[in-house]
């Protein structure tokens, strides 16, 4: 069913680009129109009648656009019915931004005048259609006349054509729907920024969504579609709201730029002009919506949206020189629905040639679709640039984490050398001072020894065994130190040898008594051994037990 309903929707947009604006038929057609300008905008009907006002043909086929003007308007409408019976036929002025509207008939005599346009609340139209129409009864075989006043604040573009009343109403549901199309556009184009928000968490993408709502709001109330379904007691509103939005969506835009193309940062210059603009808008904004200038209004944000519009790819393209994803966001191009806005209201200010106001709907849309291209893409550009920075990053760390270990590897291996260094000065004091200490050490224990064979006095023998003792321990002490550190030095490669340990337990002992001659009191008893003998580090176990021993 959704395929079908966006099917029939293409096929409506592509018949509303081939069907004319206006239609006849032979039994009821226009036969004449003329057009005069009222520059006081104050004559009355009986002055008109009695031609205080110049009037010159149009062309029927021509949409006439009158720009904005202070003047009022006078059309004089000759109607046909060649036919042989009354017809009913829709009189179509214009579209749904006239303001001040008025048609009158000759009926019974007199002329009667039936008021239309924006200034009458749309549900006191006789006839609810977006554009300005009055029903008209043709009699047989008659010519009729009509007068028609038209005058606004804002761009007056009016279409006269007879039309039947299905024919329009069809020709009006087509214009519909492309109003709803790009309304559906620009619904995506919100969700589409937040989405982006929540996903990227770029507030930028975000204000987009606004600017496209805004945008959606502007095209509603220019299409008159907003004059009807949202506010139709308020004529004045439905007025002042088109520029009240347009004002806000170029806003949202200028808002857009600041956060995507990062003014503030890369262009503190520019951002200082788009500062200005964004407050100037914003006055006009609350101005449209309390202040009665509303045409000097309009003009005014008109102005600024040519400045904002022609300075976009300026930005873009400064911003792109400074790295902003996406060449600049092709230039600020997703600006290109406001500037084909700017392009059709241009024209029909007659500043340039002038253009079907429908046809620039279909404009609007493909402007939307690269809009949000290009948005997209920044989008995906930005993201690849913050993997690649992100991998970048990684890669310096990494690096600057290698470099770090190299730096404590080396002075983790300069503190090693100096700590070995000190070791081998230690060592090399120790084996000086054991190799000094020992010839005294001898020659201590040797006099020793022979005042021990000379004394007979028992203190004094004790004496010189106490001498004698420390001479060993200390002796003892070089010996044992001198061991390990050779241990430690790996110059004793030791191996395993089979040991019968109360042998050496008893060649210790032996050893030990010897040199306390009188201090017997070591005696081994090997029968409690259980492990007599087995494999051991002979030289180490020796040491050992030498040192528990003495």
């Amino acid at each position: 069913m959704l395929k079908r309903l966006n099917k029939s929707v293409l096929v409506s947009c592509w018949l509303l680009m081939l069907a004319p604006l206006a239609a006849s038929d032979a039994s009821a057609q226009l036969q004449r129109v003329l057009l005069a300008e009222d520059v006081s905008a104050t004559a009355t009907l009986e002055a008109v009648l009695a031609g205080q006002l110049a009037f010159h043909p149009v062309s029927l086929a021509s949409r006439i656009n009158l720009g904005v003007s202070n003047s009022a308007f006078w059309l004089r409408i000759w109607l046909k019915n060649g036919g042989d019976q009354t017809e009913t036929r829709w009189l179509a002025i214009g579209q749904a931004r006239l303001q001040q509207l008025s048609l009158f008939e000759h009926r019974a005599g007199q002329w009667q005048e039936t008021q239309g346009g924006m200034a009458v609340p749309f549900s006191s139209r006789a006839i609810p259609m977006l554009s300005q129409v009055f029903e008209l009864n043709l009699a047989p075989h008659s010519t009729e006349e009509v007068l028609v006043r038209v005058a606004g604040e804002s761009v007056m573009v009016i279409e006269p054509g007879l039309w039947k009343p299905e024919q329009f109403m069809q020709q009006e549901w087509r214009i519909e729907r492309v109003v709803y199309f790009a309304s559906g556009i620009l619904a995506l184009a919100l969700l589409f920024g937040l989405l982006l928000t929540v996903f990227a968490h770029e507030p930028a993408f975000f204000v987009y969504g606004l600017a496209a709502l805004f945008y959606l709001l502007f095209l509603w109330a220019f299409s008159g579609m907003a004059y009807r379904e949202l506010w139709p007691e308020s004529p004045a509103w439905a007025l002042h709201s088109i520029g009240f939005f347009m004002a806000l969506s170029a806003l949202m835009l200028l808002w857009v730029h600041r956060l995507l193309l990062k003014t503030a940062h890369t262009m503190p210059r520019l951002d200082r002009v788009v500062r200005l603009l964004m407050a100037g808008f914003l006055l006009l904004a609350v101005l449209m919506a309390v202040s009665p200038y509303y045409s000097v209004l309009v003009l005014l944000v008109m102005v600024l949206m040519l400045l904002l519009t022609l300075g976009s790819p300026v930005l873009g393209f400064f911003a792109a020189r400074h790295g902003v994803p996406f060449c600049g966001y092709g230039f600020a191009a997703y600006a290109l629905p406001w500037q084909v806005s700017q392009f059709y209201y241009f024209a029909s200010l007659h500043w340039q040639s002038t253009l079907d106001p429908w046809m620039g709907l279909y404009w609007v849309l493909v402007a939307l679709l690269l809009s949000s291209v290009l948005i997209l893409g920044g989008l995906v550009d930005q993201l690849n640039r913050a993997r690649r920075a992100h991998a970048q990053q990684e890669m310096g760390q990494r690096e600057r984490l290698e470099i770090l270990v190299k730096e404590r590897t080396f002075e983790l291996q300069q503190a090693k050398t100096v700590a070995e260094q000190t070791l081998d000065d230690q060592r090399q004091f120790l084996a000086m001072a054991s190799h000094e200490v020992r010839t005294p050490l001898a020659s201590i224990k040797t006099a020793t020894q022979l005042l021990e064979l000379q004394t007979e006095n028992e203190e004094s023998l004790a004496i010189l065994q106490r001498i004698l003792r420390g001479a060993q321990r200390m002796t003892q002490f070089f010996d044992n130190y001198l061991s390990f550190d050779r241990l430690d030095t790996q110059q004793w490669v030791l191996s395993e040898t089979r040991v019968d340990l109360p042998a050496l337990l008893q060649t210790l002992c032996e050893q030990i008594i010897e040199q306390h001659r009188q201090q017997r009191r070591i005696r081994v008893e090997p029968t409690p051994l259980v492990h007599r003998s087995g494999y051991r580090q002979l030289k180490l176990m020796r040491i050992r037990l030498t040192i528990l021993l003495a």
